[in-house]
């Protein structure tokens, strides 16, 4: 384990100063590029990608962005955006701590993006999953999702994801105290996340290597990874990660009975969650300081984090209300949405239906119109002949076109699938159009020929004693 951890070390210690802020930049680019988008689909991708950029920092505004393209996606049938705005929304839930809402949300973005064979919104919708399970305290089944996003993350060569997925991971391997699988993954995970200026994934990985090195009782080494964690934290805007490392830091400093850094770090933590609205961090900050000052037999001070301890407490069980008054309201809007996209579906329908129906009359028409002309003098074989070719054409492309949609359903649209049943449809086609062309490009033009023979016998018929009389009156002129 030395043998990872040293070389790390050392990168790590001459690395963080050039990490760069690029958490406000990319937010900013989102925002431009939202100001310029014109394309719904477009919307609602950049929509759930701003959401994800703030769903640590600003909760409540990311949740309002997710809900948003969700319900702009439901509208224009985009099941693609549907996922995931519903995969952002679902982050969210996490972050303030509704797991099992958490946990809805994002089996229903893995429905839809099995059904569309969707790689990237399937990993990360294993990715998600498995750490609803870690935070529930279920690692075992954690891992089986994670390693699930990882095989899609590697077989796709996605580094980011990759990178997260790796540290989480390592995450769940530390909880099940095995330490050497713990570090190998975390520190895949940091190597990658600083190889592509990954900021938050490289203060995580960093916190966590600081945890796995408290935990062997490697102090010096873990206080140095907690310290550089802090810039790529900071400068990610990782706010929750940031308190845990500043709490790990405090219980590392009790650890080695450095008490004034233990108050100090454990403080800025509880500043932090305070000023975030992280009432789960400020519960856990505020024991951590009322067990450090009951064992110092200073009752003074321990009560006065027992009644900040009891109030984040009161507030959590007040929160867990809130949280389900805002499942209730969301549930409400994503019904509005459903019955909006559903209305919009029927629509499209009937408006396809009309369609399909005037298609259907103007053939007919054409037909009648075609065999009326054909039957007539007027046109001319050729006439005949191009416009069978046409009718014809558009015969079969209107067959095809109508089941289409019934076609697309039955295969799943696989496009192997559609074409093997085209082509036998084609194969059984083929005969009868074969004849439909010979019987109205032959009989047809036959027929219009005899047709026009006969108009012309009757014409020629007509002139006959026409000219016969003219022909007399010059011969008695003559005489």
């Amino acid at each position: 384990m030395k043998k990872i951890i040293l070389p790390l070390f050392v990168i790590v210690s001459i690395s963080y100063t050039h990490a760069q802020t690029t958490q406000a930049i990319k937010r900013d680019s989102l925002h431009n590029e939202l100001q310029k988008e014109k394309t719904d689909t477009g919307r609602v991708l950049l929509l759930a990608e701003l959401s994800y950029q703030l769903h640590e920092s600003k909760p409540d505004t990311a949740l309002i962005l997710a809900l948003e393209a969700l319900a702009l996606s439901q509208q224009i049938g985009f099941e693609k955006g549907e996922a995931a705005s519903l995969n952002r929304i679902g982050n969210v839930w996490t972050v303030l701590g509704n797991y099992p809402k958490a946990m809805e949300v994002f089996l229903s973005a893995l429905k839809i993006n099995e059904k569309l064979n969707n790689p990237e919104g399937l990993r990360r919708n294993y990715n998600n999953i498995g750490v609803i399970y870690r935070n529930q305290g279920d690692n075992q089944q954690a891992l089986n999702y994670l390693f699930k996003a990882k095989e899609l993350a590697e077989k796709f060569n996605d580094k980011e994801p990759l990178s997260l997925t790796l540290g989480n991971i390592g995450t769940n391997y530390l909880e099940l105290k095995k330490i050497d699988s713990a570090t190998l993954y975390t520190t895949q995970s940091y190597h990658l996340a600083y190889q592509i200026n990954y900021d938050r994934q490289t203060g995580a990985a960093l916190q966590v290597l600081g945890r796995i090195n408290t935990e062997t009782r490697h102090t010096t080494l873990a206080l140095e990874y907690y310290r550089q964690s802090i810039p790529y934290l900071t400068q990610a805007e990782n706010f929750d990660d940031l308190c845990f490392t500043y709490l790990g830091m405090a219980k590392l400093f009790e650890m080695i009975d450095q008490k004034d850094s233990a108050v100090f770090y454990a403080k800025k933590s509880l500043n932090i969650a305070g000023e975030k609205g992280f009432t789960l961090e400020v519960r856990d900050v505020g024991r951590f300081l009322t067990a450090f000052y009951r064992k110092r037999k200073m009752p003074d001070s321990a009560l006065f984090y027992v009644d900040i301890t009891k109030t984040a407490n009161d507030s959590l069980f007040s929160e867990q209300k809130t949280r389900q008054l805002q499942s209730l309201a969301i549930d409400e809007k994503l019904r509005q949405a459903d019955i909006a996209a559903a209305e919009l579906k029927i629509k499209k329908k009937r408006s396809n239906n009309l369609q399909y129906a005037a298609i259907a009359i103007a053939l007919i028409a054409f037909i009648i119109l075609f065999f009326a002309l054909s039957r007539s003098i007027i046109v001319k074989t050729r006439f005949i002949s191009f416009f069978a070719i046409l009718g014809l054409l558009a015969v079969f492309e209107f067959i095809n076109l109508f089941i289409h949609p019934y076609l697309s359903h039955a295969t799943n649209d696989s496009p192997v699938l559609m074409l093997l049943v085209l082509i036998a449809i084609g194969a059984l086609l083929i005969p009868l159009h074969h004849k439909l062309e010979k019987w109205i490009t032959k009989i047809m033009i036959e027929k219009n020929k005899k047709i026009r023979l006969e108009a012309a016998k009757k014409t020629i018929a007509r002139l006959e004693p026409t000219s016969a009389k003219a022909s007399a009156d010059k011969g008695e002129q003559t005489n």
